[in-house]
């Protein structure tokens, strides 16, 4: 369930691998001579990659809006409820388990969460062990806190003088303290939540009014993180079509270039981090993949040496 966030980290940089490994394909057949050299601009030469990275953006915008939050949520309520019925699954019918030091707690039988002929016994506090009977209990949060509820319940406690107290109860409740760690409300992180509730936090939820920035942040993380698909995909054609005619290969410009996407990726990262306690940066958020995107078109349709007349006469054969 957390493959979405992941896929959609990782989209970028498969688009730069996908874009370095065609182009130099084109220039392992010397097609890229053939085509410059039959006339083609720059734009005909990488229009066509442009359009596949361009179903790269929408499918990346697509995880991010819709498939992370609803992946996430599904994962957050599984969790949850997982950790909701971890108490039943302390209890096993007809064995005495020991959940903690000095902790015993025994059921005859478990059928739809209700326990049959419950025994627990508590020595944690040696001063005074406490032992419980009763005929039937069922796991439950009592402010908000782990108990089992015990029904036709009686306890008997020794006091300090060695007296042997005895209650009965219609009902009463035992507290897993310190064997069940406290269940709160189902609570979703910022990385759960649709687009909608990011940008428009419920002004009568003290946490999300409280969390404005982070939310914001968050939002404006998911709309503009599918923007690095064009970014690292133009640098992988600068890296390739920008530079003079090699005839010793590109890998040099390819490595130089895949660090810099690395960097410009993680500083998109950073960024998103930082915006969320200055909102200033959000803007910085968008800037950064358009601005790198801007100068990588500025490099590949700036004026560029004809190729030697050489390589031509060798691609032409």
């Amino acid at each position: 369930l957390a493959l979405p966030q992941l896929f959609a980290i990782v989209l970028p940089f498969a688009v730069f691998v996908a874009v370095a490994y065609g182009i130099q394909r084109l220039h392992t057949d010397n097609e890229v001579m053939v085509v410059y050299a039959s006339g083609m601009t720059g734009w005909q030469v990488i229009s066509p990659v442009l359009r596949t990275i361009s179903y790269a953006v929408l499918l990346n915008l697509v995880l991010n809006l819709f498939v992370q939050p609803v992946a996430f949520r599904s994962m957050r309520e599984t969790i949850y409820e997982v950790r909701s019925d971890l108490a039943s699954a302390i209890i096993r019918p007809g064995e005495f388990v020991s959940p903690a030091v000095n902790l015993t707690i025994f059921a005859r039988e478990l059928k739809n969460g209700v326990m049959s002929d419950v025994f627990i016994h508590d020595g944690r506090d040696q001063e005074k062990p406490t032992t419980f009977f009763a005929k039937t209990g069922v796991f439950a949060n009592v402010a908000a806190r782990p108990s089992i509820t015990l029904n036709n319940a009686s306890r008997q406690t020794l006091s300090a003088d060695g007296i042997l107290e005895f209650l009965e109860f219609s009902s009463t409740s035992f507290e897993l303290n310190g064997v069940i760690d406290p269940q709160g409300e189902l609570f979703y992180k910022y990385s759960d939540r649709y687009i909608s509730e990011l940008f428009n936090p419920d002004p009568n939820n003290v946490w999300e009014m409280q969390h404005v920035k982070n939310l914001r942040a968050e939002g404006h993380y998911r709309m503009s993180s599918p923007l690095y698909n064009y970014t690292l995909g133009l640098l992988a054609l600068v890296a390739l079509l920008a530079g003079n005619f090699s005839k010793m290969g590109y890998g040099r410009r390819l490595i130089t270039f895949g660090v810099v996407a690395l960097l410009v990726r993680l500083l998109g990262f950073t960024l998103a981090s930082a915006a969320e306690s200055n909102e200033i940066l959000n803007i910085a958020q968008y800037g950064l993949p358009i601005g790198v995107s801007g100068l990588c078109l500025w490099l590949l349709f700036r004026p560029k040496p004809a190729p030697p007349v050489a390589a031509l006469e060798l691609a032409a054969k």
